[in-house]
């Protein structure tokens, strides 16, 4: 059997002494490609302490003289980082060969008793699971493909919401939309793949924009997404997110000062511990990262989609705060060119929508927008109504509901819809909730 103990420990020591190398291996490794069990144990340990400092974490956890012994002896084989990152392809062609010797023993037991057919597909099989890419299309047989797609297309004509992505909106007990249907008409729900912008001034709701979708999509449906956020405290991020579910503005749940009368304030209480509950219940995964270079970014995705057992989609608020490691004497708009391009990259890698968040300047532009909206397949203004607006919602809406218009979302670019009119919404900014007005 394949074994590489020694580029186990030159992995594991990179893992605990550069924290570059540490989401480089984190999203390339898992305790499978560890084959002695100390050594597999000290990667449990560095993967769950990998937002803490690493090394001083798990010392402090290790009790037993023998395995902290193991561990300091392992720290001082750190030699630099290329040395990690060599001893990372060895440890992959390690696994990858111990796979292999395993498929083919298999092979081997069942040569007298299963087809030669049935033999070559279940190696084909087994290969393709460890070895080439989960979305890997680089070479498409027209021959049978075709047959593929026809009967995708025959299983459309008997049920259309199969090709829906991730529903922006749903129904209620009273029959009303949570959410966005017009976006639903748009995209036809957030498609795998797709990267989608969503900019708007400072202060002006890109984040409670990304934190209502993740609400309609993880607390009112049941898809697992990750929230990588870059500015706001945790806490203040999940008062957000139960604010409208508990129906308490999100002043009050953060400062706990409830106001109203004795039984209002106890129902106000009752409202936020269920609302909490159902955040409990989903599984929307949150991140407080200061510093956010995108090969962490895209580490960490990979990483819960990993441990939690998928990944629908993925939010990253802001672009304003990544970075990208290697790129020296690169203007700020070609850095986010690349960041941009990058996360496209791992949308179609991963499959899953991913919704990227951007300021406009005082003049209402993205700066450099023009290369990264060359990537995006969506970018979405959010702003608030202008005078312009004022003629088209009086002609279209109802008296009632014009009042409650006061924020609208602009196609800056989409490739799949051809209605040129914004989305017209209410944000209500003490809930942070925001809600498509119907017509």
């Amino acid at each position: 059997m394949k074994v590489n103990i020694e580029a186990e420990h030159q992995v594991l020591t990179g893992m605990m002494n550069n924290v570059d190398f540490l989401y480089d291996a984190l999203a390339e490794t898992h305790e499978a490609m560890f084959t002695d069990p100390n050594n597999k144990e000290l990667y449990k340990k560095i993967v769950a302490n990998s937002d803490k400092s690493t090394k001083a974490s798990i010392l402090s956890q290790t009790a037993q003289g023998k395995e902290k012994a193991l561990i300091k002896t392992i720290d001082g084989l750190w030699i630099d980082i290329e040395h990690s990152r060599s001893a990372l392809e060895n440890l992959r062609d390690a696994y990858i060969k111990r796979q292999l010797q395993f498929t083919l023993d298999e092979a081997l037991k069942n040569m007298d008793s299963v087809p030669a057919d049935d033999l070559i597909a279940n190696i084909e099989k087994e290969i393709g699971s460890f070895y080439f890419n989960e979305q890997d299309e680089s070479i498409i047989d027209p021959e049978e493909y075709a047959v593929d797609a026809l009967g995708e297309f025959y299983e459309l004509l008997d049920n259309p919401d199969k090709a829906m992505g991730i529903p922006f909106s749903v129904l209620n007990k009273n029959g009303f939309h949570i959410g966005f249907p017009s976006l639903d008409a748009t995209f036809n729900g957030a498609q795998g793949g797709d990267l989608i912008m969503i900019a708007a001034k400072t202060g002006h709701g890109k984040t409670a924009m990304a934190v209502s979708l993740s609400r309609i999509f993880s607390i009112f449906q049941d898809y697992a997404g990750y929230y990588e956020n870059t500015e706001m405290r945790t806490r203040e991020m999940l008062a957000r997110l139960i604010s409208p579910i508990a129906r308490v503005d999100v002043k009050e749940i953060l400062n706990g000062r409830l106001t109203g009368t004795a039984d209002e304030i106890q129902a106000k209480k009752d409202r936020i511990v269920n609302a909490y509950e159902e955040y409990r219940k989903s599984k929307l995964y949150l991140s407080r990262i200061p510093s956010l270079p995108v090969h962490k970014a895209k580490a960490l995705a990979r990483q819960v989609k990993n441990r939690f057992g998928g990944l629908d989609y993925l939010v990253v608020d802001y672009i304003g705060r990544m970075t990208t490691e290697g790129k020296w004497n690169m203007q700020t708009w070609d850095e986010y060119y690349e960041i941009t391009k990058q996360l496209k990259e791992l949308a179609m890698t991963l499959n899953i929508p991913i919704f990227i968040l951007a300021q406009l300047n005082d003049e209402g532009k993205v700066e450099g927008a023009k290369k990264m909206k060359n990537e995006c397949d969506v970018v979405l203004f959010f702003q608030p109504i202008e005078e312009k607006d004022e003629d088209y919602i009086r002609k279209n809406f109802r008296e009632d509901r014009q009042k409650t218009i006061n924020y609208k979302i602009v196609k800056e670019k989409v490739r799949r819809d051809d209605n040129p009119f914004p989305i017209y919404v209410n944000f209500d900014k003490k809930k942070q909730f925001i809600n498509e007005v119907a017509q």
